[in-house]
Formats: structure tokens, C-alpha cells, sequence
């Protein structure tokens, strides 16, 4: 294959939105108006580098440009066709990303159109292309505009809008009809931001005699020598002849080849030859989720020759790795829901990704990399990418496999009806899940596929009959893709990978205990009581097997909200603020405030206000994580949402601008790789290991009750143990009776690399922890970084360093006596200030 890339040079034009493919001519006579850009590029990219509109992730400037949605756009560019390689047999045409409805023209002939980002237009053009110059151009809209209140009263109007929930000027229904990223139309946790544009690359690829159009490889068997299958796709481009083919595909590590499998002299028809080859890989290295061990890459080369015409398929990597889900019978009703690694279970821990800014095209490969980087540094090993945002692009998944992080992947349906009535829109999402299925299969971290967000719960006439949903077998809303389509595509092209129907889903009704995955919700955050918004305690009570979404809401740092306000007011009160808070906020950060630290929150500073907003923010994500990662049964937990499509306070642990939000430590710390963790419950004291390393955790220490002040330490010695991968309950014993506003228990251990922790009774407010000050031991400079090691007579609660910087832990609780070194990150040679809260 030879690649010609055309991403450089193009130009954009906008037009009246009836302006449809038959006013190309109109378009090719307009010599002013034109806007410079390169690709990948949403319409509003060029149209803020031109000064045209403001960027809309700023403070209000999302109302700005409303109008961009109701225009047509024309996108084009010239290339000279002697770049083109025209002896080989096909030149096709490739875009990645039509964002949405889009009109395609070659030299001035139409070759087609395209409603669908999620997978690539290609057409072979060879004959229509030219020695010297040629053009493409390309018409795009929204697709909105195509869809009618007829086609929408078809679903009974069933799509959730946050319009309807206090998001003003946010959703649309006509979503459910475009195959569009659905959060573009606004969500809870951003603006409406229409996006059109060419937003993947485009470029030209050519094939001689044969084109391997597909490898597939997965791991069959593990031992001493694993098994790969590879299936290798190789399309004869001769129309009437068949020929002899030699094929071989190699694994490589290090440089070394480890496996090799060749067929010789295989005969190939007419179009597409499914091939199988057996590679064994002798002392193979497996890919494990991270904490779990460590996570080999194999170089998968796939080469084909047909006489003197070579072709090679692009290099990629390859994790050799098993994965299943367990769903096997616990008890009763109850029913495991465990992703099993390599014949190991795994306790699934992370968060949900969402697109990473409302105008997707511009997202750079960094933040790829810092988003990856900082959930492994989190402990995550998991990520849920969430059903109304992307297929994200080629990097995100290689990250993913080289940090592993498994991917909890739903497929792009979130929170709405859809019309699988209709033929069209099922032969549209054939043609998606076909392609990204085959796309991302050889991927290591691909953990499991999932077909949809929320919908089997939201739109069931008993779990919510306002909605007045009847299914029938001809009619399913959506749900023929995610019952049936799904599942036997799923079946063709990559079985090893698991599949469940939606999330939540499971039992008798979705969102059931008992069965498959939840989304914590009514009784938590999303509570019309206040006290179940903020009670972390809750979270106790939790008997969930899998909980895939819960979340709760904090403010970003002072320097992001400058940046996203700019320049407004900051009031706390003023539309702007309220813009760039969550929907669901209504008033939760200050209740929180005001339950765990200080009465009148609404008086703080802005400074104060994060800090003490941070700070329960942090409480709750901490505590809850703890608490689902307690629960003997249960597969995983994860929060809502790891990353931000742009600034604002609400669910995330890392802001807009790439900043850590405070509650990162306190969910690095509860995802820690091994964690003791404490509960009371009637009258009961237990201690919980868990221990995600290949290696088996003996550690000693302390236990015992201590008071806040540290004049009182009843301890005894203790020696810990949890098995290599596992959660195991150490202790179950008799709560000591003590006074329990003064002190608490508390474990110390022997180890530096785990964390000293303390059974929390009440809310911090009711704790008596007294005038504690903290005190510096010692700093010590290493490069850039500073060492810093501190200590307290009594319990401290908040221990930070101020200022914008990364640190190995902050905001972390300090316990009597106890002495603790942690690491700021790129202070040079300032001199670190040491704060508590309390």
C-alpha cells in the first residue's frame, strides 16, 4: 500500500444551509470568503483563528455561534496527481471523520455522500483523477437539518434533553437521527456546541495486484508457548484471475523475532481469501492490567507477495493476553460480574472518558498522552469510554495498551430512543460496528464492548412510564442494535472480546443489584434529597456487582477558572458561573461545604470556596471508592467522569487545562495497588487487603484506637497478609468503646509505600481534631523536584504544599506521630509553603 497524505492546504467557505451539492458551480465562483485551514478541522477552528467568533469553550462565547449549525460549509483542495501512484490497480479516497452530512466531489464529479463520523467514507477515484491538478470538495452540514418533528414523533419524542433538567439553551432531539457525537448537542457537563467539519485525516491509498485489507490475531491458548491465531484478509484485485501468494506474519519483541507463520504458494481468488495461520510464541510475555503485572508489546509485521508486487500491512502492536466475563451464579439471584485476565479476576477501578473538548478536531496527541499518563499515575486500570461521545482516535488505544488500561467501550448510543425501525439507519450502524469492531479488536486493553448508555433503563415502561414506551419486535427503540446487531457482529469479528447489552444493565430490570452493572444515581448525587447527595456513608450500604457510573462535583483551581471565565465575573451567582456549572450541581458543593467544614459557604472567598469545594469533592470520590472496592462481590467501580470537554465545576478529577483537581489524590489513593481499608459496622471493626501485584503482600503494623490529639495510643502489633491479586477481609472484631469524637482507630504500617489509615466515625465537622499544626522535618532537593517530609503530635487532617504544582500525594491526612516524605514536582528552587485544612 502506498499512502498519499492530503490533511495540508485546504480551504472553507460557508454558504446559505439550502445551498445543496447542485450549487458546486455557485461555490467554485466565489473568490472571496475563503478560510485557510488544515485538516483535521471543525468549521469553528479557522473561524477563531480569523478573529470570526470567539472560542465557544470560553465563557459565554458558545451563544456566539449558534448560527454556524444553520450554514452549509464547502471544503476543498488541490493536489497535483503526478504525487499519485496511477499504475496501481485501485486509488482510493479515504476520510476518517465527515462531521456529519457531507456531499463528496472529485475533479468536479459528485462520487457520493456520507451521514456517519463514526466510520470513513472511501471511494476508489483512479479514474477520475488526472496528470496535473486535481480537486476535491466536500460539502458538510450538521444533518440536523434533515430531520423533521415527523421522523421524531416515530420515538415518541424519547431523548433526554438537558433543557428539561435546568441545562438551558442545551439538547436537541434530532440527535437520535444523526450519527453525530451525541454530546455535541450539550449535556449535563457542557454547552451546545454543534460540530461540522472534516475532523479525521484524509488521504489517498493505493493498491497493486493485492491489498491485505484486514489481520486479525488473538490469543488462543497461554502456557509455556502461547498460541496466536491470525487471520489475514488479502483482496485479489483481479476481477477474473486467481494467483499464488506467499504470506507470512511474524511477532516481534525487542528485535527479535519470537513467532513466525508462513503459507506458501497459496492460492488466491478473485476477491476477498480469509487466511489462517497459527503462530506459537515459546516463554510468552503476557499483557496485564496495570498494577496486576506488566504490560509486553509484541510488533505484528504481515507481509504478502504475489511474484515481484510485495505488500505489507502497517506494523502494529499486540498484547498476548485472555480475557472473559464472568458471570457465573454466587447465590440466589446474586451473579459474579468480573473481568478475568489471563485466567486471574481483576478488580476493575478508574473512571468514564468523554471526549476531551467540545471541538474535537483540535484535541492534540499530548493530551492523549498526559490523560493516559495521569489515569495509570491515578492507578486506574480501567476506562470507560462513554456511549455519547467518539471512537477516539488510533493513539488512544495504543496508549491504553502500553499503560494498561483495559476499556470498558460502549458503543456510540447514549441516553435516547433510536430508529432501527428503519433500514437506512440499520444499514448505517452495520457498517459502523463492522468497521470499529475490526478496527480496535487487536487491541490488548479492548476489556469489553458495550451496547449502549443507559438506554434499556432510561426508556422501559416500568422503570420510567412517563416516557410511554411500547416495544414490540418491529419496533425496539434502539434496542435491535444493542439485542441483536451487535451480538452477531460481535460474534464475526471478534468473539474473545466480552459484549453486555447496555449500562446498566442486568436482572429483572436494568440497574438491578444483583445482576451486571449499575449507575448509582437516584440514591446519590442525583438524590432530590440533599442529605443522600452528600452522606458519603451511603456508599456503605452499596451491594452492586459492578458499579459503572456515580459521581459527585467540585470546582477546578483558580487559574483554570480564570481561564474559562475570561475575564467575567466570578460570582458565584451570575450567569456565566452557572454556565460552567454542572446541571446537576443545584447548590450540592456548598451543602457538602457546610456538613464537613463551615457554616455560610456561600461567604467564602473564590479561593476558599475551591479549596473547601475541592476538598469534599475529594471526601466523597475517596470514601465511595473505598467503599465499592470493600464490597466482597463487586467487579469494579467507576466514577463519573475522568476528563473535561471544557471548564467548569463539576464531575472530573483532571480539569480542561490538563490541572489535577484536588479530589485526584484523594482517588489515587483509594485506587492505590495495595490498600488496607476500614469499616464499622454493628458494633463490628473490619479490616480489608487488597493487593493487586503478582507478588504476595506481608507487611506489620499497629492497630488499635488513638486520639486526635495523640496523647492517648492504645496499639498493638499486627502482621498483615493478602495473596498476590487479591481482596481479602483480615479482621472482623468488636468495635473498642471509645469516645469516638476524640479519636478513632488507626492502622500504622512498616511500609512507606502503603498508607497509614484511620476509620472514619462522622463528618469532619463533628471530628475534634483540635489545634494540630503541622511541622517540616526536612526538604530536600532532587533536579527540580523537592522531597519534603513532615509530622504531627495529633491528627492532621488536609496536608498540602500551595501553589500550582504536581505532587506524589497532597491533601492527604497526616496521624499522630506518623512521619510522611512526598514529592513536589517542578518547584525548582522555591521554597515549598506547607498548609493544612484542618
Amino acid at each position: 500500500m502506498k499512502k498519499l497524505c492530503l490533511n495540508e492546504n485546504w480551504q472553507l467557505h460557508e454558504a446559505p444551509l439550502k445551498w445543496g451539492k447542485e450549487y458546486k458551480s455557485q461555490i467554485d465562483r466565489q473568490t472571496d470568503g475563503w478560510y485557510d485551514c488544515s485538516l483535521p478541522a471543525d468549521v469553528r477552528m479557522p473561524l477563531i483563528e480569523a478573529g470570526v467568533i470567539k472560542d465557544p469553550v470560553l465563557s459565554d462565547y458558545c451563544r456566539e455561534s449558534e448560527w454556524i449549525e444553520d450554514r452549509s460549509w464547502w471544503f476543498r483542495k488541490t493536489f497535483d496527481g503526478s504525487a499519485v501512484c496511477m499504475e496501481d490497480d485501485i486509488v482510493e479516497l479515504v476520510l476518517e471523520g465527515l462531521d456529519t452530512r457531507s456531499d463528496i466531489f472529485i475533479n468536479g464529479q459528485f462520487i457520493g455522500c456520507h451521514r456517519n463520523v463514526h466510520y470513513p467514507f472511501v471511494y476508489d477515484v483512479k479514474e477520475l483523477l488526472v496528470p496535473g491538478e486535481n480537486e476535491i470538495m466536500v460539502r458538510v452540514t450538521s444533518g440536523l437539518e434533515e430531520v423533521a418533528e415527523e421522523d421524531l414523533a416515530e420515538l415518541d419524542h424519547a431523548v433526554c434533553l438537558e433543557s428539561n433538567n435546568g441545562g438551558e439553551f442545551r439538547g436537541d432531539g434530532r440527535r437520535s437521527f444523526v450519527r453525530r457525537p451525541q454530546y455535541t448537542v450539550g449535556w449535563d457537563w457542557g454547552p451546545k456546541v454543534i460540530t461540522i467539519g472534516i475532523t479525521g485525516n484524509v488521504c489517498l491509498r493505493s493498491y497493486k495486484t493485492i491489498a491485505i485489507r484486514e489481520v486479525h490475531l488473538h490469543t488462543e491458548k497461554l502456557g509455556e508457548t502461547a498460541r496466536v491465531h491470525a487471520m489475514v484478509n488479502i483482496e485479489d484485485l483481479c476481477f477474473i484471475s486467481s494467483k499464488s501468494c506467499d504470506v507470512t506474519v511474524q511477532m516481534v519483541r525487542e528485535g527479535a523475532v519470537c513467532a513466525e507463520a508462513k503459507l506458501e504458494k497459496q492460492l488466491l481468488t478473485s476477491g476477498y481469501n480469509y487466511l489462517d495461520l497459527e503462530l506459537e510464541v515459546k516463554n510468552p510475555c503476557l499483557w496485564w492490567p496495570n498494577g496486576y503485572g506488566e504490560q509486553p508489546l509484541y510488533e505484528v509485521r504481515v507481509c504478502a507477495a504475489c511474484g515481484r508486487d510485495v505488500e505489507e500491512y502497517p506494523a502494529f502492536s499486540f498484547g498476548i493476553r485472555t480475557i472473559q466475563l464472568d458471570t457465573s451464579v454466587i447465590s440466589g439471584e446474586d451473579r459474579n460480574f468480573i473481568l478475568v485476565v489471563n485466567g486471574k479476576p481483576i478488580y476493575c477501578k478508574g473512571g468514564n472518558w468523554v471526549p476531551n473538548d467540545f471541538i474535537y478536531a483540535r484535541v492534540p496527541d499530548e493530551k492523549y498522552h498526559v490523560l493516559t499518563d495521569e489515569a495509570a499515575e491515578a492507578n486506574f486500570n480501567m476506562i470507560r469510554v462513554w456511549g455519547g461521545g467518539l471512537y477516539e482516535r488510533d493513539l488512544f488505544y495504543e496508549l491504553c495498551d502500553q499503560k494498561g488500561l483495559l476499556l470498558w467501550h460502549d458503543f456510540m448510543f447514549a441516553c435516547s430512543t433510536y430508529p432501527d425501525h428503519r433500514q437506512w439507519f440499520r444499514d448505517e450502524m452495520r457498517q459502523e460496528l463492522d468497521y470499529q469492531t475490526k478496527r480496535l479488536r487487536n487491541h490488548c486493553c479492548m476489556g469489553l464492548y458495550c451496547g449502549t448508555n443507559e438506554v434499556h433503563w432510561i426508556f422501559n415502561s416500568i422503570d420510567n412510564p412517563r416516557w410511554g414506551i411500547e416495544f414490540s419486535y418491529e419496533h425496539q427503540y434502539g434496542l435491535r442494535i444493542a439485542n441483536l446487531m451487535a451480538k452477531e457482529i460481535i460474534r464475526n469479528n471478534c468473539p474473545q472480546i466480552p459484549y453486555w447489552n447496555s449500562s446498566p444493565y442486568g436482572g429483572e430490570l436494568p440497574n438491578d443489584d444483583t445482576v451486571g452493572d449499575v449507575h448509582r444515581w437516584h440514591n446519590a448525587l442525583m438524590s432530590k434529597k440533599m442529605e443522600e447527595r452528600i452522606e458519603a456513608k451511603d456508599y456503605d450500604t452499596i451491594e452492586s456487582k459492578f458499579v459503572s457510573e456515580y459521581g459527585f462535583i467540585g470546582p477546578c483551581c483558580r487559574k483554570s477558572t480564570e481561564e474559562y471565565m475570561d475575564g467575567a465575573s466570578m460570582d458565584r451567582e451570575g450567569n456565566i458561573w452557572h454556565m460552567h456549572s454542572n446541571v446537576f450541581e443545584k447548590g450540592t458543593v456548598n451543602a457538602a461545604i457546610e456538613k464537613n467544614y463551615l457554616d455560610h459557604p456561600e461567604t467564602l472567598s473564590l479561593d476558599d470556596y475551591i479549596l473547601y469545594g475541592g476538598m469534599v469533592h475529594g471526601l466523597m470520590y475517596g470514601y465511595s471508592l473505598e467503599a465499592i472496592r470493600f464490597k466482597e462481590h463487586c467487579g469494579g467501580g467507576l466514577f463519573w467522569m475522568y476528563n473535561d470537554a471544557w471548564g467548569e465545576v463539576g464531575w472530573t478529577i483532571i480539569d480542561y487545562y490538563l490541572r489535577r483537581k484536588i479530589p485526584f489524590y484523594a482517588v489515587k489513593r483509594a485506587l492505590a495497588h495495595q490498600k488496607f481499608t476500614m469499616r464499622a459496622a454493628d458494633g463490628q471493626l473490619v479490616l480489608q487487603g487488597a493487593n493487586d501485584y503478582p507478588e504476595d503482600l506481608e507487611v506489620s503494623g499497629k492497630l488499635g484506637y488513638v486520639s486526635f490529639d495523640g496523647k492517648v495510643k492504645e496499639l498493638r502489633d499486627i502482621v498483615l497478609k493478602v495473596p498476590a491479586g487479591e481482596r481479602t477481609y483480615l479482621l472482623k472484631e468488636k468495635l473498642p468503646e471509645r469516645d469516638y469524637t476524640a479519636g478513632t482507630v488507626m492502622l500504622y504500617t512498616d511500609s512507606d509505600a502503603i498508607d497509614n489509615i484511620w476509620l472514619r466515625t462522622d463528618d469532619m465537622r463533628q471530628l475534634n481534631f483540635g489545634p494540630n499544626p503541622v511541622r517540616t522535618v526536612e526538604v530536600r532537593q532532587e533536579g527540580e523536584d523537592k522531597l519534603v517530609t513532615v509530622t504531627a503530635d495529633g491528627f492532621v487532617h488536609g496536608v498540602y504544599a500551595e501553589g500550582d504544582y504536581d505532587c506524589s500525594d497532597c491533601y492527604f491526612d497526616l496521624l499522630p506521630g506518623e512521619v510522611k516524605t512526598f514529592r513536589i514536582k517542578g518547584i525548582g528552587g522555591k521554597e515549598p509553603v506547607i498548609k493544612q485544612v484542618k
